[in-house]
């Protein structure tokens, strides 16, 4: 069995989940922990999916320039003039897949043959330098956030529970 290669998947973690556990029955916690990997798992998927700023590497120019076209792949100014490409772009913006691994785990990658390449742990310098984030960086970013989707959640919990002031 082959392993399929993806940006990522990375791992969701959040500080605080021990002190929630310890104040939820067992399956509220499982609930909770759910619904707050999910949701930043979601958000790591939204900030992942635009592609950076075009630069003169999209930029078409003549023979015998080469450049990058977005949603198509390689291409090349031809010397008689017009130009030849390669369509090869899998259209890795499509390609992002969020998998729920219990309770306790959440994965965020991408599918695309070249994403390791441009935002796992195998990027290439010049996607970074053309303004490529790892993915890892990403999740790092939301995973801070986990705390306040916690707190917003418990709150939202405690009002479906009869248990906010009136």
């Amino acid at each position: 069995m082959t392993e399929e290669r993806t940006a990522g998947p990375i791992t969701v973690t959040v500080d605080g989940f021990d002190t929630l556990e310890k104040v939820l029955s067992p399956s509220e916690f499982r609930r909770m922990a759910k619904i707050v990997l999910l949701k930043i798992a979601k958000e790591v998927k939204v900030q992942a999916i635009p592609y950076p700023s075009e630069g003169p590497w999209n930029q078409p120019g003549p023979y015998p320039a080469r450049w990058y076209q977005r949603q198509f792949g390689s291409r090349w100014a031809l010397k008689g003039g017009g130009t030849g490409g390669n369509s090869s772009s899998e259209r890795m913006q499509k390609l992002w897949v969020i998998t729920q691994k219990g309770p306790w785990q959440v994965s965020v990658g991408n599918r695309a043959s070249y994403a390791p390449y441009v935002m796992g742990e195998e990027q290439r310098s010049y996607h970074e330098a053309h303004g490529w984030k790892k993915l890892k960086e990403i999740g790092a970013e939301e995973s801070r956030k986990g705390p306040r989707i916690m707190e917003e959640e418990l709150e939202k919990s405690i009002q479906e529970h009869g248990g906010g002031a009136s």
